[in-house]
């Protein structure tokens, strides 16, 4: 289900906000811009096409639908994807809260600094999300985003450039980890291949880089 995970997401845990069928599905624009096909063939492409509006952009991760006239491929970069050793227990120290309705805009405004594109209005309400307030201002979160049986990602991690240096990212993430094991789940999450800041710390706590898929940003014409 790794190599898929958009996919098994929208088909389980996540199947409340699915848009799409059998062969292809999506996340609601205000949630997240990806996309999924089961399989590559049978009429994934013309599938997927239906469910996107001409002039949007959409993401889609490892398993490529047949290119029609409906879409024109933008970029393509590599993924990496690490999971934590399931034998491997996190401890996690420090203040952290648990975000909410009233966050959301402040988690907006501060993915807007370092984490763009990804995070909208609907995506906290995907799964829990963690933060480090300073008073008012929130200075750093992480949160879940996909979620299917057995496994929940890691996502949004990311900190003020105010506040850097001071450990924020390394508390919430294996803060979240330690989330995710009390509900027998395995953590998992994704980074740009070419991100060597963010790979070099997920591999200093603990996380295994499983495999590097390739993400597509499609547009639909």
């Amino acid at each position: 289900m790794l190599d898929n995970p958009i996919w098994h997401a929208l088909k389980t845990r996540h199947l409340r906000v699915a848009l799409g069928g059998d062969l292809a599905r999506r996340y609601p624009p205000e949630i997240a811009p990806f996309v999924a096909i089961a399989r590559v063939g049978e009429g994934a492409g013309q599938s997927l096409a239906a469910l996107v509006q001409p002039g949007e952009r959409v993401g889609i991760l490892h398993l490529m639908p047949e290119i029609t006239a409906e879409w024109q491929e933008q970029h393509t970069i590599g993924i990496c994807q690490y999971a934590w050793p399931e034998e491997s227990q996190a401890r996690s120290d420090g203040e952290v809260v648990r975000l909410g309705e009233e966050h959301i805009q402040a988690m907006l405004d501060l993915t807007k600094l370092v984490y763009p594109a990804y995070f909208r209005t609907g995506t906290a309400r995907l799964g829990d999300y963690f933060g480090v307030l300073d008073g008012e201002r929130l200075c750093a979160m992480a949160g879940i985003r996909m979620s299917f049986d057995g496994h929940q990602e890691l996502s949004a991690i990311c900190t003020d450039p105010d506040y850097r240096g001071q450990g924020f990212a390394a508390m919430l993430t294996l803060h979240i980890v330690r989330h995710i094991q009390d509900q027998g789940d395995i953590p998992f999450l994704h980074t740009e291949e070419d991100n060597r800041p963010a790979r070099s710390l997920y591999e200093k706590l603990g996380f295994k880089l499983r495999t590097v898929l390739p993400f597509r940003v499609m547009q639909r014409l």
